[in-house]
């Protein structure tokens, strides 16, 4: 809306003596001038940059900007560095191009012979143009106005203006009260609703029940209260679906529709359904009463022109305002995973060695060397790979990560590399490889040392900068792609074994990363147990407000040979299966491969005294030790024997 009170501006371009364009600037698009067939303005100049200037508005007004063009830009003969505030008559020179900047196109062109006008208005491609005369002026149409829709004789008049009201309202109500008004203006009467029916009340021939209806809005005489419409008008509107004409009303019973009997008896009543397609969504209806004239025939079809159109205008506002809630609601979706991405892309933990790894992607993100990344599984190498990406010069391009252990070698190979159609039994469709999708970004391979050695050879071309083909093509394919690798496996070892390729391994090994292991940064549990909390709060189905002393002990005495991943599925299982709103022992089942050594019991030696003991007893004797140690829970003297609380149950 803005734009329609901003000042009208143009370009006049001319190419050596010959006046060639004309172009309307718009204050949301930035016009570029160079060489490129890209530009909004095309100057074909071996002088000329490829993108060499720019014509944009800002706040102040407009500007021209170069580009860092080579042989620079010109306005009104001087060359300008950076930005320029445009004058109106100023003249921009790119070469042998001029482009004279005005706010008055007919003014600009009062010194010029009259030229043919082209086709277009708004940008002309003739040789000249004429000066335009200028015969009317008129700020707004006689029906924009606010006229009294009573005193236009016409009904096409009525209802062009009616349709131009109900168009400008912003809720049903006032599109109800507006369509009321102005029919009831129209008819010169004083009475009438509109009411709407609640989904799913229409009882369809069944005149035993009678739908619910919600006032929309409302007219009557000052002093009065509003008339309901009688429950036998109702359903028969709704039923038939056709508008009604009752006449005589005060003396029928059944039409009656008056609450008090103190109110003035109704003469006649008009009542027209609100109709979208087959369905009837509400009621419009209006009664005389008192010294008031009698509703005729010739009212019944203005009614139904009025309750026709309302009823559309009611129909588009609802699906208005049902799209404005859709997209409020995937509005805070998105702000919610996009919240959720930026916490699960956070790297947690204060510990020294954690420290090293931040320190070793500050490093390595802004150049365009192979990254290798190396740690046990689950200590989290894909997020260190995507911390590297974003802080890269190619966070705007794509990262695509593929794991090599995941599919078979001839697979893996479609996968990297793409194949044509018909390249192998099943390939029906060309296929693009992830090195052509991560043109211009990021390929991470995950568990680099599963890859075969056939398809190591090929690799290592492409990392060398060597172009490569689809299966089944013979088109070369560059790409643009940086490489980052992951493993965790021993690749020192591989590589003495003959598994793996030594040039490979010293061309990926040009950045390492060492990613430490959970059980090497214990100190940073707390933190992580508290971001995970934090993390997977929507998947309990109660408010975690934390975690027990007792329980992150026992979880500090696991080893955690799942690493960071298996911390995060022990804490989604504990909120998920847990019944209080703390964590607590009982409520963490922990895998036996990560239990704490048992501590060994100390034995009486023989010259202290000893007394042979079977080892059934001993084991008897530990077991009650640790459950007094655990004061009886079960759960934690488990986790302690390093058993499964079946097994302890059991002996």
């Amino acid at each position: 809306m803005q734009q329609t009170f901003l000042q009208q501006a143009y370009l006049i371009i001319r190419h050596g003596s010959r006046w060639s364009d004309v172009l309307k600037l718009l204050p949301s698009q930035t016009v570029v001038v160079g060489r490129s067939s890209e530009n909004q303005i095309v100057v074909r100049d071996e002088r000329v940059s490829r993108k060499h200037a720019e014509v944009s508005h800002q706040k102040g007004g407009w500007v021209v900007r170069d580009l860092g063009s080579r042989n620079g830009t010109q306005v009104d003969r001087r060359s300008i560095s950076g930005e320029h505030s445009l004058s109106d008559g100023e003249t921009i020179s790119v070469a042998d191009c001029e482009m004279v900047f005005t706010c008055n196109l007919a003014g600009a062109f009062s010194s010029f012979s009259p030229l043919p006008v082209g086709k277009s208005s708004d940008q002309l491609t003739q040789d000249g143009f004429g000066q335009p005369t200028i015969t009317h002026r008129q700020n707004r149409s006689q029906w924009s106005r606010n006229v009294e829709v009573g005193s236009l004789e016409d009904p096409a008049s009525f209802f062009y203006r009616l349709v131009f009201e109900l168009v400008a309202c912003e809720s049903a109500e006032t599109q109800a009260q507006v369509a009321l008004d102005r029919l009831l203006a129209r008819l010169e009467l004083s009475s009438g609703g509109v009411v709407t029916l609640i989904p799913d009340s229409a009882t369809g021939n069944d005149p035993s029940i009678v739908p619910t209806l919600a006032v929309l809005a409302t007219k009557q005489p000052a002093g009065q209260s509003y008339h309901r419409i009688s429950d036998f008008l109702v359903q028969t509107v709704v039923r038939e679906r056709q508008a009604l004409l009752a006449r005589n009303v005060r003396n029928d019973e059944q039409l009656s529709f008056a609450r008090e009997s103190a109110q003035r008896d109704a003469v006649s009543i008009l009542c027209a359904p609100l109709r979208d397609g087959e369905r009837v969504i509400g009621l419009l209806h209006i009664y005389s009463s008192g010294d008031e004239r009698s509703l005729t025939d010739r009212d019944l079809e203005i009614a139904i022109g009025v309750a026709d159109n309302l009823a559309i205008a009611l129909v588009r506002q609802q699906a208005s305002e049902q799209l404005s809630r859709t997209l409020a609601k995937t509005r805070k979706q998105l702000d919610e995973l996009q919240a959720q991405l930026e916490i699960t892309r956070e790297m947690v933990g204060r510990s020294g060695s954690l420290e090293k790894v931040r320190k070793a992607i500050a490093r390595a993100a802004p150049t365009t060397a192979t990254v290798l990344i190396r740690g046990e599984s689950g200590v989290g190498k894909e997020l260190v790979a995507r911390a590297i990406h974003t802080a890269s010069p190619r966070r705007d391009g794509p990262l695509v990560c593929l794991n090599c252990a995941a599919l078979a070698p001839s697979l893996l190979e479609s996968e990297l590399f793409g194949h044509e159609k018909g390249a192998f039994t099943g390939a029906t469709d060309r296929k693009v490889g992830k090195f052509e999708a991560a043109d211009g970004g990021t390929l991470l391979l995950d568990e680099i040392g599963e890859m075969g050695s056939d398809l190591q050879a090929k690799f290592l071309r492409i990392l060398e900068g060597q172009p490569f083909e689809r299966l089944g093509g013979n088109k070369s394919i560059k790409t643009d792609v940086r490489v980052i690798a992951a493993t965790n496996r021993d690749l020192e070892e591989a590589v003495q074994a003959k598994e793996f390729r030594s040039d490979l391994y010293f061309r990926l090994r040009v950045i390492e990363v060492d990613v430490p292991s959970l059980r090497q940064r214990l100190e940073d549990l707390p933190l992580l147990v508290e971001h995970f909390i934090q993390l997977l709060r929507h998947h309990a189905d109660r408010r975690i407000n934390g975690i027990t002393p007792q329980a992150l002990k026992l979880l500090s005495r696991h080893t955690w040979p799942g690493n960071v991943r298996e911390l995060r599925n022990v804490i989604e299982r504990a909120m998920v299966l847990g019944s209080s709103n703390v964590l607590d022992v009982e409520d963490f089942s922990l895998s036996s491969l990560g239990a704490a050594p048992v501590v060994p019991v100390s034995l009486p030696s023989v010259t202290t005294g000893y007394q042979p003991i079977a080892l059934d007893d001993l084991e008897k004797a530990h077991i009650f030790a640790t459950l007094e140690y655990a004061e009886g829970n079960k759960t934690k003297a488990s986790q302690i024997l390093g058993i499964e609380r079946s097994t302890l149950d059991r002996k």
